[in-house]
């Protein structure tokens, strides 16, 4: 309310439609907020911080174009501009242009070596290009300069993850379990990256605990349908490992002795109900983590 009064008393003012452009992006009219910052970085003459936020936000819209003429526009009058080095390096990461993307992002880091979430970026790209160690070297140094680092949930996921790659599963396991109790519920796409993490190690049970949170408020998730689907399978395969798979991926029931078919229920009722069965990890050929929890 503030800034819409500000706004209505003083339409001229930078600042107002600055701040009414910021709370109209927390309560999800994302339009009306572009088009209130986009009149901020106009009133202030293209102030470098409102044309950074705006690259931002279209960025968070799709408009990775727009994204870059906004980093681009700041770096050509002022090149020391760490922010802006981070949004152009956030439009590359966005088309997978990993080497883009990370001579940006060191750009930015020379100029603020603490900037957090760039190193978290660079992390990450380390990761997807398979470098895990150097993933694990970046977070250790963002640790180092931050001190609350270490109990981030997605330093904690990408740590976890990095710890698979090497096939460090312990390890792996510790940090994905603490990642999955701190990650906020509103993370979607974090917490799905975390079942698909501790699946792939073997971790069912937990991997069912964090799908069981996503359930609660995203049921209707077709991702997340699939990871239900996923969880279900391969609970079914750990209980019941060499009966027959029908056409359709399920398990042949009628080719399972009683004590099977009761053990087969008993992993199903482990956080969440069964759904049609898809799909079934393998760890690196060895299947001896299935039997760990």
């Amino acid at each position: 309310m503030l800034f819409s009064e500000a706004l209505r008393n003083s339409p001229l003012d930078e600042r107002a439609h600055w701040g009414y452009s910021t709370t109209l992006w927390k309560r999800g009219d994302r339009q009306r907020a572009i088009e209130h910052m986009r009149e901020a970085v106009r009133l202030s003459g293209r102030n470098p911080d409102y044309t950074v936020r705006l690259g931002e936000m279209n960025l968070d819209m799709g408009d990775r174009n727009a994204a870059r003429e906004n980093a681009l526009s700041v770096l050509s009058a002022n090149r020391g501009h760490a922010e802006a080095w981070a949004l152009l390096g956030d439009t590359h990461e966005s088309e997978r242009d990993w080497q883009a993307a990370l001579e940006c992002y060191h750009r930015a880091l020379l100029i603020r070596s603490d900037y957090s979430r760039v190193q978290l970026s660079v992390a990450e790209i380390y990761r997807h290009t398979g470098r895990p160690q150097r993933t694990l070297a970046a977070l250790d140094r963002m640790t180092d300069l931050h001190a609350t680092a270490s109990t981030d949930p997605e330093v904690l996921l990408i740590r976890g993850m990095a710890l698979a790659d090497l096939n460090r599963n312990v390890d792996a396991a510790e940090a994905l379990a603490k990642a999955s109790e701190r990650m906020p519920s509103d993370r979607v796409d974090k917490q799905i990256q975390l079942v698909h993490a501790q699946h792939r190690i073997g971790e069912l049970v937990p991997a069912r605990m964090t799908l069981g949170r996503l359930l609660a408020s995203n049921s209707n998730n077709p991702e997340v349908t699939r990871l239900q689907s996923m969880l279900d399978l391969s609970f079914a395969h750990l209980s019941d490992p060499i009966a027959p798979l029908g056409r359709d991926g399920k398990l042949l029931a009628n080719q399972r002795t009683d004590g099977q078919n009761s053990l087969q229920n008993a992993a199903s009722n482990v956080g969440t109900q069964n759904t049609t069965l898809i799909a079934s990890p393998m760890l690196n050929g060895d299947s001896a983590n299935w039997l760990r929890r």
